[in-house]
């Protein structure tokens, strides 16, 4: 299988295609890419001017057969569908392996500068990859309850959906925030300062159980918190898995590489990051860096986990008794990592060719009903069934105490959409805030109470 042999026109080649067969340019990078495709089998014939017109999800593909085999497995490609049946030391499964792409008119992953990044919000990348990320995992999923799941190899094997953003550029900054979020709705952490330089306290967490694709459009998350998604055992993910990853394994090239991140340290009971800047080839990175595997805990056929112990892989869960999101991290996980190439102009023309200068659609922003007060679960300490509302302009959380066992409410004004968000705003002195010091038994009357103090104020 020629991957690097054009078969396309050059107005039909993808970006990152025509920029690495520049002449004498990639070589060691291109080295790596057909090392990862040795023993890979072209079945449908389409492979190669796949890779070579969309790119992204052919690279995906090599980067997963790559994966399978340092994990001691083997993939069986006598089978025309699905895209890995493998066989493994701890037993069989099935994969499938699929990307998250730009919506239709938006702006693709490679069409960036540097320009962009005081535009982009991280907020704005979390909400636009997990709209797309649930969207490519439902279409596996659809594909395999209708097709995939009426094999014969398929039946009774866990089955895995191996997916990675590629959605928008800078998707490589949302790291697995927005994954754990389509599948656990799991948000965040929520933190206060320590009394150390550096250090948060850990109070609580936050919940996102929807995301708005447009007003009074919500897509439902956490698809494996019940049991909608049970014919899949897990999901396996790399954010990391992009040309940088193929630049961080490659030799010393014709161009310089700096490569800037940071990595899980793991020390006793405590937990944190160690941020890292090297030139190539002083850093040092392995193929399966980066990756997560996030576990169904609700599936008809589990996955054996042992593969994954012990190595570069970060492994995610969910307790359905609880309603407790949970992962772990090894030390030394690879946690974010980008690359900055040091390359003439001459070698940037083509690429820059690529580049759209028409406008491109963006999302809505995020509104909410007004006066609709809904619930965002998580807890704060010993608060908790966090509800959330817009009204005249303020935002109100009301919240249930576990030891009283009454509610309460706050209310910032600002609109905000989540619990961090309105944290950040009640600690800022800038914006006004109030509270009510009655407590009540039902939070209808909690919202009502507080809704009279945004009345009160606002007559004043």
């Amino acid at each position: 299988m020629d991957l690097f042999n054009p078969i396309v026109p050059e107005e039909r080649q993808h970006p990152h295609f025509r920029f690495m067969i520049q002449p004498d340019f990639c070589k060691p990078e291109i080295e790596v890419i057909k090392s990862w495709a040795d023993g890979f089998i072209d079945r449908d014939h389409k492979f190669v001017k796949e890779f070579q017109t969309t790119f992204n999800s052919s690279f995906w593909e090599l980067y997963l057969c790559a994966c399978f085999k340092e994990l001691g497995c083997t993939v069986d490609f006598s089978y025309e569908t699905p895209d890995f049946v493998i066989s493994s030391p701890y037993g069989d499964f099935i994969a499938e392996a699929t990307t998250a792409n730009e919506p239709d008119g938006f702006r693709p992953e490679w069409d960036k500068n540097v320009e962009l990044l005081d535009q982009t919000s991280t907020e704005d990348i979390l909400r636009l990859s997990t709209i797309r990320l649930s969207n490519a995992i439902s279409k596996k999923y659809n594909k395999y309850i209708n097709k995939y799941s009426k094999l014969s190899h398929v039946q009774n094997q866990p089955f895995v959906i191996c997916v990675s953003p590629f959605d928008q550029p800078f998707f490589y900054f949302q790291d697995s925030l927005a994954i754990v979020r389509v599948l656990y709705a799991y948000e965040a952490s929520l933190t206060v300062p320590g009394t150390e330089e550096g250090e948060f306290i850990f109070i609580g967490e936050s919940r996102s159980f929807s995301v708005q694709k447009s007003p009074g459009v919500n897509i439902k998350l956490g698809l494996f918190t019940d049991d909608r998604m049970a014919e899949v055992s897990a999901i396996i993910f790399n954010n990391r898995a992009t040309i940088s990853k193929v630049r961080a394994l490659a030799k010393e090239g014709s161009y310089p590489v700096i490569f800037m991140g940071s990595r899980i340290v793991q020390s006793g009971d405590m937990t944190g990051c160690q941020r890292f800047v090297a030139p190539r080839p002083n850093y040092q990175e392995t193929i399966l860096d980066g990756l997560h595997i996030l576990i169904n805990p609700l599936a008809k056929h589990p996955l054996d986990l042992k593969m994954f112990e012990n190595r570069e892989v970060a492994i995610h869960n969910y307790e359905p008794q609880t309603d407790r999101y949970f992962s772990e991290f090894p030390d030394g996980f690879l946690l974010q990592r980008i690359c900055h190439a040091i390359v003439s102009k001459e070698n940037t023309i083509n690429f820059k060719r690529s580049l759209c200068e028409q406008p491109y659609q963006e999302l809505p922003p995020e509104t909410w009903a007004e006066d609709d007060l809904i619930y965002v679960g998580g807890h704060n300490g010993r608060f908790y069934k966090n509800h959330m509302a817009h009204y005249r302009g303020w935002t109100i959380v009301v919240f249930f105490d576990s030891i009283s066992e009454e509610w309460n409410a706050l209310t910032v004004k600002k609109l905000c959409y989540n619990i961090p968000q309105f944290m950040q705003a009640n600690q800022d002195n800038s914006i006004a805030s109030t509270d009510i010091s009655e407590w009540f038994t039902t939070k209808e009357e909690a919202y009502a109470a507080i809704k009279q103090e945004i009345d009160n104020i606002s007559q004043d």
